[in-house]
Formats: C-alpha cells, structure tokens, sequence
C-alpha cells in the first residue's frame, strides 16, 4: 500500500507529546476505513510486535486511512495506530528504512488533523525522516528526500522551527533525481522552485506531473496530483499562492 503525501503547513501551537500516544481502542461494531472507494480494515498493531513485515504493512494501511478518509476522528485513530506500528517496527530493525519513514508519515499526518501536536510533531519528524535517508534514500520513489524536503519547505524559519526552504529544494531536486520519472517528486520540486521566484521552472515541473504516467500503484494518487498541479498552475497565471 503506497500513499500521495499531501503534506500540511505545520501550525506550531500546542505541545501534545508525540512520544505518550497509544493506539487506540477498536471499538465494537467499527467496520473499518474507506480508501480509494474500498473498506479495509486496520490490524490492531500490538498484535503484529514482532512480525516486522506486518508492522510496516499496518503502518502503511494507516497512513493512507490518515490521509484520506472522510472522518476526522477515523484518521485521528489511523495516525495514532500508524505511529505505534511504525514505532514498534523501528524499534525491531532499527536499520531498515520503513519503519522511521512511516513513522515520521504517520506523525505528520497526525499532526495535520490535531494542530496540538504541531510542536512536537516536527521535532519527530525531521529526525526519523534523515534516518530513513540515511539507510535507503530511494525508498518510495525517494520518498525520505521528498517528503524532509516538503518539511523545510513548508515549516517555519528559525527561530520559531526548522524551516529552510534552500534546503528543502535542494532536497527535492535530489529526489527528482533519484527517480524523473515518477509524477509526485515534480509536484513538490514545482512548489519549492516557485517559492524561490522560478515561475518559469515551476511551471515546467508542475508538467511533468501531467506528462508523466503514474506507476501501477499509484493511480488512486495520481487524480489528486493533477488536480493540484492545475489549481497551482491556475493560481500562478493570477499570481496567487495555492496554499
């Protein structure tokens, strides 16, 4: 299960720790999520402790719920089971990339529905996103390098967080380059080259988004990459900001 990431401008308010979350109780006649039109239903993670393919598997599932079901408290619940599998997964091979990646995917998208967690929720993330770097840089279509990238570009500077928006492009020219033939990386490489005045290369990226046939995978995705990459081309033609 691979997911779009449609990440939020992190609100830093409220101090929620990330660290106390447990996965919530599965309630008595809960008949699961609906992602991509299809009802699926979440393994409950502390039965999954040390099957290491089934953590991520489960971190994965709760991802995509967290990002895309209708319910706000349903993708409350996913976020926080997602960060509790991805936790445990790390924490069983902390060398191998998925479990930090999809625990820093988790925590944001947590973040993105309960803003009290914005704090702590960056403080999270950056950390296990560069480890995930670190270990396989190419994991999910350059996954770690798009998704940090998207982080400094769109956080706060210092002193108030860890923004950086040179640094974010940097990245996610990197991640272009890791993988140009994959849609989402000239999503968000078209976003940074705008904040940075580069109308023009913008522009040219956000195409790529539509020249681009989307992987087998990630065709559920793909309809929300156009139709972001139009409302920004739109938006750039009248000289407005998408976000």
């Amino acid at each position: 299960m691979r997911i779009a990431l449609c990440l939020f401008v992190l609100a830093l308010c409220g101090c929620k720790s990330i660290s106390s979350i447990r996965a919530p109780e599965a309630h008595t006649g809960n008949r699961g999520y609906v992602v991509g039109g299809l009802r699926v239903v979440a393994p409950v993670a502390s039965l999954l402790t040390n099957d290491f393919d089934a953590l991520v598997s489960a971190a994965q599932l709760a991802a995509s719920v967290a990002e895309n079901d209708s319910q706000v408290d349903k993708r409350r619940d996913a976020a926080k089971r997602g960060i509790v599998a991805a936790r445990q997964a790390r924490e069983l091979k902390p060398d191998r990339v998925e479990g930090h990646y999809w625990y820093a995917i988790n925590v944001g998208f947590l973040a993105d529905v309960d803003r009290s967690y914005g704090l702590n929720a960056v403080a999270e993330m950056e950390p296990a996103l560069k480890r995930a770097g670190e270990i396989d840089e190419r994991y999910d279509y350059a996954g770690p390098l798009r998704v940090l990238g998207v982080l400094l570009l769109r956080t706060p500077q210092p002193p108030v967080s860890i923004g950086s928006p040179r640094k974010g492009l940097r990245l996610l020219q990197r991640a272009v380059e890791r993988f140009p033939y994959y849609p989402e990386n000239y999503l968000y490489l078209g976003e940074a080259l705008r904040e940075a005045g580069h109308a023009d290369e913008a522009k040219a990226a956000w195409q790529k988004v539509l020249a681009l046939p989307a992987p087998v995978d990630r065709q559920f995705e793909a309809v929300q990459w156009e139709k972001q990459v139009r409302n920004s081309l739109g938006n750039s033609a009248t000289g407005e900001s998408p976000r």
